[in-house]
């Protein structure tokens, strides 16, 4: 059954799982709950569930006739759980969150005296058992997991994280009463915790059930379990069956599924290539639909990074995967989806240059580092701009008319039919004639022939060839990688896992190769630019130099490492794996 963490108010400190907690008893002496004598975790804490609105109240006056409580304090929290984009501590059974008192209310205890704070608390909870992993002040929602003081708690989110921001994903108003089971030398037995929760920001706010929260006393086992057997056979609480988090999330219709946002969907063997195209490009105008608020609104840099991922896949689709579009249909949608990827560079390189940034600053010499902060400004300014320009553009009616009649493309299994819709042209039926062949057999021929390209391409490249033999075929090997995982459904599992592995290592090292070949081009262009406006002294153009030089050396070992990786990718034995999987004749290869 689900278990929680003790309140966070008043007083807590970062080295303790529970706060201490000053509490002043009827004849006006104070005791206080230390941690030291509340269990060491809080595992053996159980919850409750109210499952009538005013159970509470009936409840309370039944404990009284039963134990001698003590009401310690009573206060109104503002609780934002957090999670990112795709749910990725969500899947790692992780609870986030930060709560916060409200502006309206203040903590007040027995005395009539009030503590006025407005630093929340930040918390971290395995979902699983709801033990506190992590509980500490903090006077805000952190944007990333770098913004986190406690080194331990940031490390690992960071490594759930990586660079996507949190988001919140349930908003609650939390009222909390929190009770003291006394003896009659006012010994504090054990603590309750009474909670209500209303969920915020939405048209009708909605109510959940009120829990009951108890919590163990270090010595008073006896009494704990007497406690819940009480509550109950007695009072006929039934224990939470659920996490307070998956309650919300029920309640608001969300469901935390990060496969939503996977860039592969399943694909039956019966599919037409149209059917199967249909499905694909469908699923992927979701998921730029849904990463378009995020990239706007710039919360992360993930979000531009997915809406750009589908839209080369998009027009990868619409390039590979031949004569299933009438032939001006298909012309306009390659070049419209090729313009919104033209949109989109300059705000997503910027984006990796300040992502880059502190690794660049770590490539210089100390005395050199500080020299490169103007270069940070000047990436942050620019982004600014571009950042704008994409905005524009996304509100511009040329993309609202993209997605309009992108759309229409998916209203009707017929493409003759939405072609007419479109007001195109008639089409020609030998303009489409493998819409309607089974979509295996279709992208079987076409994988096999990027295959035999990357195949060609990579033999040709010698030491002395242009760079741009290389990004060529990074292309082709995106091109043909592509098309293995959208129809992944298709082949063997255990061969194509294979040969994407070694493809993968082939494309790490031509992707490596050709972001040091713009990265080079690119800053010696900046620190032109920051001359020409006035934004670079000597020292700064100099650093950028320095910079440049040790990007260029790593351009040359990245160089120097393709022949072994494409070695890698042709050894004989991965050859076989791929005629096997593809049904590849030898004599092809």
């Amino acid at each position: 059954m689900p278990v929680s963490t003790l309140c966070h108010y008043p007083g807590i400190t970062d080295k303790c799982m529970f706060p201490d907690q000053a509490c002043w008893l009827d004849n006006g002496k104070m005791e206080k709950v230390s941690a030291k004598n509340m269990e060491s975790t809080n595992n053996n804490s159980v919850e409750f569930v109210f499952k009538q609105k005013a159970d509470m109240d009936a409840v309370y006056e039944l404990l009284c006739r039963e134990y001698s409580l003590h009401e310690t304090f009573h206060v109104q929290l503002k609780r934002y759980y957090l999670d990112s984009f795709d749910w990725r501590m969500y899947q790692q059974d992780i609870v986030c969150g930060w709560d916060v008192p409200n502006n309206k209310h203040h903590l007040k205890v027995t005395n009539n005296q009030y503590i006025k704070s407005r630093e929340g608390v930040f918390f971290i909870q395995n979902k699983d058992t709801g033990s506190s992993l992590y509980e500490f002040p903090f006077d805000h929602i952190p944007r990333f997991s770098k913004d986190i003081s406690h080194q331990t708690c940031r490390q690992m989110l960071g490594d759930i994280l990586g660079i996507r921001a949190f988001m919140p994903v349930v908003i609650m108003t939390v009222q909390r009463k929190q009770l003291l089971v006394l003896n009659k030398e006012h010994k504090t037995l054990a603590i309750l915790q009474a909670e209500r929760y209303t969920i915020n920001g939405h048209t009708v706010e909605k109510r959940l059930h009120d829990r009951l929260i108890v919590f163990p006393i270090r010595g008073y086992k006896k009494v704990f379990k007497q406690v819940l057997q009480y509550i109950t056979e007695h009072l006929k609480l039934p224990p939470a069956g659920n996490t307070l988090l998956d309650e919300a999330l029920a309640a608001i219709n969300q469901t935390p599924v990060s496969n939503a946002f996977t860039l592969t969907q399943r694909l039956p063997d019966s599919l037409t290539t149209w059917e199967a195209a249909q499905i694909l490009l469908r699923h992927l105008l979701n998921l730029m639909q849904a990463n378009e608020s995020g990239l706007r609104h710039a919360i992360d840099t993930e979000f531009l990074h997915d809406y750009r991922v589908a839209v080369r896949r998009t027009r990868s689709i619409l390039g590979q995967i031949k004569h299933i579009f009438p032939g001006k249909l298909l012309a306009y949608f390659k070049r419209e989806f090729y313009w919104l990827g033209t949109i989109t560079t300059p705000t997503r390189d910027l984006d990796m240059y300040l992502l880059k940034f502190d690794g660049y600053m770590y490539e210089l010499p100390p005395h050199l580092q500080n020299d490169l902060v103007p270069f940070r400004l000047f990436l942050e300014r620019h982004w600014k701009v571009e950042h704008a320009r994409l905005c524009q553009a996304l509100d511009s009616k040329r993309y609202q008319k993209l997605i309009s009649q992108w759309q229409q493309m998916f209203a009707s299994k017929d493409m003759h039919s939405q072609s007419d819709t479109l007001l195109l042209e008639q089409t020609s039926p030998q303009e489409t004639f493998n819409a309607t062949k089974p979509a295996k057999q279709v992208v079987s021929e076409r994988i096999r022939k990027l295959y035999k390209r990357v195949l060609k391409e990579g033999r040709t490249i010698t030491p002395e060839s242009h760079d741009e033999t290389l990004h060529e075929l990074r292309k082709t090997c995106k091109k043909f990688r592509y098309l293995i995982e959208f129809f992944h459904d298709y082949y063997p599992d255990k061969q194509i896992n294979r040969l994407v592995k070694k493809l993968k290592l082939l494309q790490d090292n031509l992707g490596d190769f050709q972001d040091l070949c713009v990265q080079v081009d690119q800053l010696n262009c900046f620190a032109e630019q920051m001359r020409q406006e006035g934004l670079a002294d000597t020292r700064t153009i100099m650093a950028m130099g320095v910079l440049v030089q040790k990007l260029t050396a790593r351009k040359a070992a990245v160089r120097a490492e393709f022949r072994q990786r494409f070695k890698g990718f042709i050894q004989t034995d991965k050859k076989a794996a791929f005629r096997h999987a593809f049904s590849l004749k030898r004599t092809d290869t």
